[in-house]
């Protein structure tokens, strides 16, 4: 479930692999065969400490898959309804 996460993550984030490279030191390969269904890899715990850097709002989500947004732990989906939300608000 944390492979699902990490991939999630990146989806959301639309991070090109140049930068999420420069972003956390692991190589965009090593992130492109993450991100690859076909390869079945597993997802190492540098991998998922660098994505919990990078986007600390989420790591929360990342490791149980729940939300706390009243201490600004939230998730991608999450991040998104309260977008759309604010978006209507302002028509």
């Amino acid at each position: 479930m944390i492979k699902q996460r990490v991939i999630t993550i990146l989806s959301w984030s639309d991070i090109r692999l140049p930068k999420l490279e420069e972003l956390t030191g692991i190589s965009r390969y090593t992130w492109s065969n993450l991100k690859n269904p076909s390869k079945n890899r597993e997802i190492k715990e540098e991998e998922i400490l660098a994505i919990a850097k990078v986007f600390p709002q989420f790591r929360w989500w990342l490791l149980t898959g729940e939300v706390m947004p009243e201490v600004g732990q939230t998730s991608p989906d999450y991040e998104d309804a309260n977008q759309n939300l604010a978006n209507q608000g302002a028509r």
